[in-house]
């Protein structure tokens, strides 16, 4: 029997994903943040790939003014501002000059909580003081702060605990009830705690103004209650009263502590667009490892070991550069795009300008894959020609659209005259969307808007 050899040939169908396109998807999911700290990362991790090296001076208009035209930097007798500004060596400092000075809540909540927790809580101490509203709650749940962020669930719930430890009594509050129990919680006379056991026990009567019916609950005198219901009275419902409201906005997308990855900007030269975070002009490869590859293509043999560890790195670092380029022209593109199909709503930030939108209509728009379009908005934020700040699921989502409409028309309601959930309906619907009662009344069940008869009674 004879030994031999057999040669077949076969083909087959394998599908291989180019790596530039998985590193390409990945940058492009990441917020400005995320981005940021992936650069860093990968700045460890390749040698070829380096910052650009902004250690020379930069070049201002005073400097190039200092030197060509010194005349127009000279201040003007008539500049009072530049005089009284002036140092005076011969006077001290009067300390008057300071007496206008005022403390913003987040300041004065951040020292607080800096004061008694680890430095590792600070992004957490950041972001969480960021959702007290102007009144002084907590504008969302722990469980939605720590899925928002990427937070730890425990980290966060102990850090809002802590944070309702802190000066003003009932800062952090989820609600009125909530915000009364932090004020009354050291009671020590009877009708303190009496005036506690209302609120946290009869809080509907107390909403009613039952006297009789906490009365009979309690078995005590109805003036015992009119007396506890006065020490309820001194408490305050909203306890970032008495707090400088200076860069604080009255919309909540504008205060939670998010990154803004992107920038729709009108001036007096038209509209632009602006992609915050790294810019990929900034990364270069090394000139070292270029001009050790130069050397080696011209003159040195190169070991293969050397030859391979320059070709994948410097190829790298290309590859990390291309995926950041095409990452800031999607963003660019969808910024022309909200501008084109969206002027109304991007101008005002009113929610009752903002037309109904799909990413596949966007990706058809601006000539990319819906896939692309889900990577370049999901997680991301964009700020509006107003200032405001909005995520871009608020152009995806319809129900999110409608729960900010309904946060705006309760804004605007007649102070002691608040509005009904059909009341609220009706208006939707003249505004173009149309809604049951019962979806009113859950939508702002979620954005923790009391009932109109509640409102009416805080």
């Amino acid at each position: 029997m004879q030994n031999g050899f057999r040669t077949d040939q076969s083909q087959k169908l394998q599908l291989r994903v180019d790596p530039r396109m998985v590193l390409g998807g990945q940058l492009m999911e990441m917020n400005s943040v995320e981005l940021r700290s992936a650069i860093e990362a990968e700045l460890i991790e390749n040698p070829a790939l380096e910052w650009l090296d902004e250690s020379g001076e930069p070049l201002y208009l005073e400097t190039i003014l200092k030197s060509v035209a010194p005349a127009e930097l000279k201040p003007s007798s008539e500049d009072r501002e530049f005089q009284r500004s002036r140092p005076n060596d011969a006077e001290e400092t009067d300390w008057l000059d300071f007496a206008g000075c005022t403390n913003t809540l987040e300041a004065h909540l951040e020292a607080q909580l800096c004061a008694v927790l680890d430095a590792k809580y600070l992004p957490i101490i950041q972001v969480v003081v960021a959702y007290v509203d102007d009144r002084g709650y907590l504008s969302a749940a722990v469980e939605e702060i720590a899925l928002d962020h990427n937070f730890d669930l425990d980290e966060v719930e102990y850090v809002v605990s802590t944070l309702r430890d802190c000066e003003p009594e009932g800062i952090g509050s989820a609600d009125l009830r909530e915000c009364l129990l932090a004020q009354l919680k050291k009671a020590t006379q009877m009708e303190d705690k009496l005036a506690y056991s209302i609120v946290k026990h009869c809080f509907d009567d107390l909403v009613d103004k039952n006297v009789r019916g906490m009365a009979r609950k309690f078995k005590v005198m109805p003036e015992v209650i009119h007396a506890a219901l006065e020490i309820i009275r001194t408490c305050s419902p909203y306890p970032a009263d008495g707090y400088s409201r200076e860069g604080r906005t009255t919309k909540t997308q504008d205060r939670i502590g998010v990154p803004v990855d992107l920038k729709i900007v009108r001036s007096e030269f038209g509209w632009d667009v602006e992609v915050t975070g790294v810019d990929p002009r900034d990364l270069i490869i090394s000139n070292a490892y270029r001009a050790q590859m130069l050397k080696m293509q011209n003159t040195v043999a190169a070991t293969d070991d050397e030859q391979r560890h320059l070709n994948t790195y410097i190829q790298r670092a290309k590859n990390y550069i291309d995926a950041l380029e095409q990452r800031g022209k999607t963003l660019h593109k969808l910024g022309l795009f909200l501008i084109d199909h969206q002027i109304g709503f991007v101008t005002t930030g009113e929610y009752r300008f903002l037309k109904p939108l799909t990413r596949r209509q966007v990706a058809a728009a601006i000539g990319l894959h819906e896939s692309t379009v889900s990577r370049a908005t999901a997680g991301k934020h964009v700020q509006l020609a107003n200032g405001e700040v909005v995520s871009f699921d608020v152009f995806f989502k319809p129900a999110l659209r409608i729960q900010q409409m309904i946060l705006e028309i309760c804004a605007t309601e007649t102070p002691g005259q608040p509005l009904s959930d059909e009341r609220i309906a009706q208006l939707l619907a003249d505004r173009g969307v149309t809604v049951a009662r019962r979806t009113v009344n859950k939508y702002r069940d979620r954005e923790r808007l009391l009932s109109s008869r509640r409102r009416k009674a805080s």
